[in-house]
């Protein structure tokens, strides 16, 4: 007898052994993805007028249009090369902030992100988006029950398939 240890037999061994017990764990229902993931609200997500994914999103509620919510795309901020990905920056003097949408007009479903803010959230928010193709892009503040909305007009001239 030989007393030689063989590493690639030993990881062989250690990888089907976590594969199997992965698969095990799995197949028990203790590891349920849709239990671990946040709320996802599909039908806003997947409406395809901008009316229908604000309300789905943010709720009846009046509309109010402020210069309170400022709001800045791209650059420069009214044109951009490459719709694949756009800049948003969204600024706001608001007091009690909830959620703050983004939808684009022209993309096959309007909503892009939705954000719950708490009160430890400071803004500037800044992040980028994709843009099918020339659109108006939307921003939509919920505070104190009031809807804030402002848009923008981007015209895109390579547009990013949405």
């Amino acid at each position: 007898m030989t007393d030689t240890i063989n590493p690639q037999r030993r990881a062989l061994l250690r990888k089907a052994f976590s594969a199997s017990t992965l698969a095990l764990v799995a197949g028990s229902g203790l590891i349920l993805p849709q239990r671990l993931l946040a709320h996802w609200p599909s039908d806003a997500f997947t409406a395809e007028a901008v009316e229908d994914a604000i309300l789905a999103i943010m709720g009846q509620a009046e509309i109010a249009t402020t210069k309170t919510l400022k709001f800045t795309t791209g650059k420069p901020p009214k044109k951009t090369v490459s719709g694949d990905s756009v800049a948003v920056q969204i600024d706001s003097e608001l007091d009690n902030i909830e959620r703050i949408a983004i939808l684009v007009e022209n993309n096959p479903y309007p909503l892009v992100m939705s954000l719950d803010l708490i009160s430890a959230v400071k803004l500037p928010f800044k992040t980028r988006i994709k843009i099918a193709k020339d659109s108006s892009v939307i921003a939509v503040a919920r505070a104190d029950g009031v809807l804030y909305k402002t848009e923008r007009f981007v015209s895109v001239v390579i547009g990013g398939d949405a």
